[in-house]
């Protein structure tokens, strides 16, 4: 079984290239099947049993918060962290510990599911568990479809010869739109907030405790349509209720769109006209409330609408597009510009990104007819299908079981003695296509052909892994009192342990196959080469969680187990060290024979891809590997605050180590090949005073060399702050002085960066 899938584009161009934490290894090709599973009843002489010693060493900060006890977790388990006191939420900080003896201690399942993830990708196995709970909406407001390709999929659904507006009625178990009364042709009137009475009790966008609201009024005159493309119309002016009362409506104002301490560059508000009294009925299709449902932002949550149900509330106006025929209206919302799913089939239900897998990587669904295959992964760590089907097993349980791994460090363990506040982490945000959906090269990364998911046969890019940031990732935010401020909801904090910890764990076995078990020896040979690093835990985007595991293999043989009880003054285990070299090698011969490459299983791009991201050496540098921002004042992508604008797009993870190894050659250039300096016509022009970005790439005592961003490395000796910076980190430096050619020649510290990860 094999697919022809679209592959992500090589070469994003330099000026179209996005930067993230994260990732994407691509999808297989193929489902490589796992051989035939054997029974549980016995041990199979010809597979092997035994188990794998593990030393795991922390090569940067990790964290694993601890779970509750039942007091606690009775106590405050259910508030958010920004409701806990600050007793709690040192309790909610700690890290996951052995309580005999208060040391740290690494989950097993922690460990398992790294284990299994990266066994999915190496085996070819089903990318199967990606939820289908989140639904797609998306806004295409101030686009055109010339420069943005959801432009003309957003108006197919949102233009003034669609968008009406009425009341929502709950009726039963269903909700009903009646119409609003038409005036000149529409239902509802844009009005300029200049024009809007004092009368009015009106909380306008830029005042303190702006919400969204709703208020009777009243207008006079009819709406004019507003010369220009968008064809709105406008009302001259709104009063209080009473001042107008044959002609009487709900002022609608809608979210402020306001970023940071900016003035919101929202002007103008909706009237909704009262409701007609021979009103069209619409019936809001059951699928399109509960997507809608399942997609609350944060915004529709909070007052005045529901946490759970957001605007859905009897008598309330509403804006929705009306069908072309029928009844059933499948689009609705807050504003005239409201979010509308993406819906590549194009009957209103909500993309969810598991409809973005190819069905033969996936199980199939219950009304297929298929017969769900298993993988390689499966088979070592066991499955439950949620479909019944007849001849197939729908459970399995695993053949390996990994061990909680216990702190064997002497001394001190922790990152600091207190808890710290991170740098915020959001929750991903797989809305931005141009990120976690595979642009073909004929897209050219441009922005108006860019496939999106109302797009039809686009795929997701892959598993998602996050790039390494060294052994000192600057993971604290560096100001916890403006965050705190800022942003409650979203502050925490963590109790991480430091690098040079060392943990011990065990992974038993039974009845693996020799590709099974290669198949899990391959990941261990690469977890313990100087090269590469695992992840696990929590902060990864910070570059947290980076961890060496080094392996012993020993086989037991089940007849010596059981011959006898003793072997000297130890019990008698059967247990022999053994190689990994062997179980690695025919566990790549296997592979390739399925996948037919033209080059070695390690050759194999999907695998090429992987490495590349656990790569430990040679990772990209920070500034490369943060989070774009929508608000970004130093030094932004295209010099355009809102980084995001652009929908850039994500490069593969092979062409972000090309492109860093076009700036930064790892061996040094062949003298008769070096070419003569630039002339200082061709060199960067800097001036006394800049500030710009620069990552920290050495300290030694009090001396601390800056990266700069023409990638030359310059030193200031003799920094008496040099103890509160770290490796790795992004800080500010302003230039001193510069060369006769134009380049800098000395840089001080101008202070840490606010906001960067």
């Amino acid at each position: 079984m094999s697919n022809n899938l679209p592959k992500h584009i090589n070469h994003v161009p330099d000026n179209r290239k996005a930067i993230a934490p994260y990732n994407f290894v691509e999808l297989p090709d193929k489902v490589v099947r796992a051989e035939d599973l054997p029974d549980g009843d016995r041990y199979h002489p010809e597979r092997y049993t035994g188990k794998i010693e593990c030393t795991l060493t922390t090569s940067s900060p990790l964290y694993i918060r601890c779970g509750y006890t039942p007091n606690d977790y009775a106590d405050f388990g259910e508030k958010s962290f920004n409701e806990l006191d600050e007793a709690q939420k040192l309790v909610r900080a700690d890290f996951f510990k052995n309580p005999a003896n208060s040391k740290p201690v690494i989950p097993g399942s922690s460990l398992r599911g790294m284990l299994r993830t990266l066994v999915e990708i190496i085996s070819f196995s089903k990318i199967d568990k990606v939820s289908g709970q989140e639904h797609f909406f998306f806004r295409a407001v101030a686009t055109t479809p010339r420069s943005d390709s959801l432009a003309a999929e957003y108006r197919n659904y949102v233009n003034p010869d669609l968008v009406k507006a009425g009341f929502l009625k709950k009726d039963g178990d269903r909700w009903r739109i009646h119409s609003a009364k038409s005036v000149n042709g529409v239902t509802f009137s844009w009005v300029k907030q200049r024009d809007i009475s004092r009368e009015v009790s009106l909380i306008k966008f830029d005042e303190s405790g702006y919400i969204p609201q709703y208020i009777p009024v009243s207008f006079t005159g009819n709406p004019h349509q507003a010369r220009g493309r968008d064809r709105r119309f406008f009302l001259n002016e709104v009063n209080s209720v009473d001042a107008y009362p044959t002609t009487r409506g709900t002022l609608v104002s809608s979210g402020n769109m306001k970023q940071g301490d900016n003035d919101s560059s929202r002007r103008n508000h909706c009237v909704i006209f009262q409701e007609s009294s021979n009103s069209q009925v619409f019936t809001i299709a059951s699928v399109a409330i509960q997507h809608y449902c399942r997609a609350l932002t944060e915004f529709q949550k909070a007052q005045p609408f529901s946490a759970t149900m957001g605007i859905l509330e009897n008598d309330r106006p509403v804006f929705y597009s009306k069908p072309v025929s029928g009844n059933i209206v499948g689009f609705f919302g807050q504003s005239p510009n409201f979010r509308i799913p993406y819906s590549p089939q194009g009957n209103g239900h909500a993309a969810t990104a598991r409809d973005f897998i190819p069905p033969d990587l996936k199980d199939p669904e219950e009304k297929e007819c298929r017969e769900p295959i298993v993988d390689i992964a499966e088979a070592i760590f066991g499955f439950v299908r949620s479909n019944k089907r007849e001849n197939s097993d729908q459970s399995r349980a695993g053949r390996v079981f990994v061990s909680d791994a216990n702190c064997i460090s002497d001394g001190e363990v922790w990152y600091e003695q207190q808890a710290i506040t991170p740098q915020i982490l959001a929750s991903p945000k797989p809305n931005t296509f141009q990120h976690y959906l595979v642009q073909p090269e004929e897209t050219e990364a441009e922005k108006s052909k860019l496939k999106h998911y109302a797009s039809e046969g686009n795929v997701i890019r892959g598993h998602k892994l996050y790039w390494h940031k060294g052994s000192s990732p600057d993971i604290k935010h560096p100001d916890p009192k403006e965050a705190q401020e800022k942003q409650a909801t979203q502050i925490t904090k963590i109790k991480p342990i430091k690098s040079g910890v060392s943990f011990e764990f065990t992974i038993h076995f039974e009845n693996l196959s020799n590709i099974e078990l290669g198949a899990l020896l391959w990941i261990l040979d690469i977890a313990k080469d100087d090269d590469y690093r695992l992840s696990l835990g929590m902060g990864k985007p910070l570059g947290m969680g980076a961890v060496k595991i080094g392996s012993d293999l020993y086989l037991s043989n089940r007849e010596q187990r059981y011959h006898k009880l003793f072997q000297g003054d130890a019990w008698a285990v059967g247990e022999t060290l053994k190689a990994n070299s062997g179980f690695v090698s025919e566990f790549e011969e296997y592979m390739a024979k399925q996948l037919e490459p033209a080059d070695s299983f390690r050759e194999i791009r999907r695998i090429q891809m992987l490495l590349s991201m656990l790569k430990w050496k040679d990772f990209p540098p920070v500034r490369d590997t943060r989070y774009m921002e929508i608000e970004r004042k130093d030094r932004p992508l295209d010099n355009e605050p809102n980084e995001y604008k652009a929908r850039r797009v994500l490069p593969t993870p092979l062409d972000v180590r090309q492109s860093d190894r076009n700036h930064n050659p790892q061996t040094p250039p062949n003298i008769d090949t070096i070419k003569p300096k630039p002339k200082s016509s061709d060199t960067p022009k800097y001036r006394e005073g800049d500030t710009l970005e620069a990552q920290i790439t050495n300290i030694n005592g009090t001396n601390v060399t800056y990266e700069l961003p023409d990638r030359t490395k310059r030193t200031k000796n003799k920094f008496k702050q040099a103890g509160s910076l770290q490796v790795g980190q992004n800080v500010r430096v302003r230039v001193v002085t510069l060369k006769e050619d134009g380049s800098i020649k000395k840089v001080e510290f101008a202070g840490s960066l606010s906001n960067i990860a």
